[in-house]
Parts: structure tokens; sequence; C-alpha cells
């Protein structure tokens, strides 16, 4: 999956040149079209869809927030590879362990379930983790998060704390 088009590099100062980085987010209709040319299953694609639909509004302007998160998380996506890939192969031995071991019983009943649940939980997070570590040592996750930290902070919604 390909990253949109995004401007991951502005640094707005105020609340109108935040407003006008988050209004210029890809329509709809081009979100859309983007996860329906994905490999991504239907469920997921619906996911991103909702999320993209996200508005907030204040006073008399609709922020249409959603489809900056949308926007960002994409572009990330493309430009950390390594947290990207430890996440999907932290999510799948999850699903595994949490699709055998939470399966097994002894006598109708499963022990293990809320071990495997645990379990499920950790290597998701070893995965990210690693993955983060990763690209991290390359000081390109610290420059990122920095920048779009910045362009929420300018809207002052009160999402990120500097």
């Amino acid at each position: 999956m390909t990253a949109m088009e995004t401007n991951l590099d502005a640094q707005p100062k105020t609340f109108a040149e935040a407003l006008q980085l988050v209004q210029a987010t890809p329509s709809l209709r081009k979100i859309k079209s983007f996860l329906d040319k994905s490999n991504l299953s239907a469920d997921m694609k619906a996911l991103l869809y909702d999320i993209a639909r996200v508005t907030v509004k204040i006073g008399t302007t609709v922020i249409f927030i959603g489809r900056r998160i949308f926007e960002i998380a994409s572009a990330l996506a493309s430009k950390f590879p390594n947290l990207t890939i430890g996440t999907l192969v932290g999510l799948v031995i999850a699903t595994l362990l949490g699709g055998t071991l939470g399966a097994m019983s002894i006598a109708g009943a499963t022990p293990f379930a809320g071990l495997a649940a645990l379990l499920s939980k950790l290597v998701v997070l070893l995965g990210v983790g690693k993955g983060f570590i990763d690209d991290l040592r390359n000081n390109a996750a610290k420059a990122e998060m920095d920048r779009v930290s910045a362009q929420f902070n300018a809207l002052g919604m009160g999402f990120v704390q500097s």
C-alpha cells in the first residue's frame, strides 16, 4: 500500500494555518478510491473509511480531523517500514497464539484462555516496540512525531501535549 500525498513537513504556528493544513486533506472520494485499490480486507477498508469520516466542529467550522489522521497514518506507514512490519508480525503471532493456546480445553474448560490473551498483547507490544526502536535508530521516528505533534498542537484541541 503506497502512502497518499501528504505534507508532514508543515509546521503551522497559528490556528488558522493549522486549520488550512487540515482542511487541505484529500477528499473522501479520493480516500475511498485509494482504499478500493489497496489489498486490504473489506472490513479493514470500511474501518479506515469510517476513521476518515470523523469530523470535529469548533464554533461554525467543521474540521475534517479524520481525513488528516488517515493521511498522516498512511504516510507514516510508508516512512516507517520497520514499525509497520513489526506490528504486522506481532499481530499475526498474537492471532495464532490466541487461536491455538486459547482454544485448548481440558475437561471442557479453557484454562489457557487468559494466558493466551496476555501473551497476545505482549507479542504485539514487542513487535511494535522492536519496529519503533529500529526506526528510532535511524532518528526518523522522533523527527516525524515532532512534526505531527506540532501540526495538531496549533489547533489547540488538546490532543497532543508538548
